[in-house]
């Protein structure tokens, strides 16, 4: 049964936003903090644009996790803007560990060839902690190009586990942005998350003493 997305979410697509009902999300039976959505063929109020399949896992533990495939119905280039975020379940550090991640591929459908670059001097991925921006991957200048009717691969790029010195406070999300060429498709999968830092130092203080307890046994 389709359920709304957790109160607090972002979800927008050039401002695009059909609701969770519309996006296919339904709240995990094991973990409450779990919100998946899953669905194809849904077009922009606009008809700009056609997000051909979508899968989001958002844990509000948290994690984003991001699947997009969407085509440009415009006869020129248009400049995506993808944000998702979810409110967390409270705070998680400072410190804390961060990892992150994108790879994905274009396609040309007209027999003309396909394109992707970066907006302006805008990043393609950015990780965002309390709506501000702490991550960022595919920097500026970032120029992907496909032959006619033939896909090419953007990224993959990745940062992480990293310790840093600040934590989230209510949400955690990631925004996208790229240019893609007239009646193409572009397809990406994009991650972002974040977990206390001292929980970590726990399990390597935990293995430490593992190997340390393991050395004495040997020793005996």
């Amino acid at each position: 049964m389709a359920a709304p997305l957790p109160p607090g979410s972002v979800f927008s697509i050039n401002g695009w936003n059909p609701g969770g009902d519309a996006l296919g999300c339904s709240v995990s039976i094991s973990d409450p903090n779990i919100t998946n959505c899953a669905g194809s063929n849904a077009t922009s109020g606009s008809g700009s644009f056609t997000v051909l399949n979508w899968n989001l896992h958002l844990d509000a533990d948290p994690t984003v996790l991001n699947f997009f495939a969407l085509q440009n119905n415009l006869a020129t280039p248009q400049t995506f803007t993808i944000t998702v975020s979810i409110p967390t379940a409270g705070s998680f550090g400072p410190p804390s560990v961060v990892s992150g991640s994108i790879g994905g591929s274009i396609t040309d459908t007209t027999g003309n060839g396909a394109t992707l670059t970066n907006s302006g001097t805008n990043s393609i991925y950015t990780a965002l902690v309390d709506g501000s921006p702490v991550q960022t991957l595919l920097d500026d200048p970032q120029s992907y190009a496909a032959g006619a009717f033939g896909s090419q691969t953007f990224g993959p790029a990745a940062f992480g586990p990293t310790v840093v010195g600040y934590g989230a406070t209510n949400s955690i999300g990631i925004t996208v942005q790229f240019t893609l060429s007239p009646g193409d498709i572009a397809s990406y999968t994009s991650v972002f998350t974040l977990i206390p830092e001292p929980g970590t130092m726990v399990l390597v203080a935990a293995g430490i003493a593992g190997i340390a307890g393991f050395g004495r046994r040997r020793r005996v």
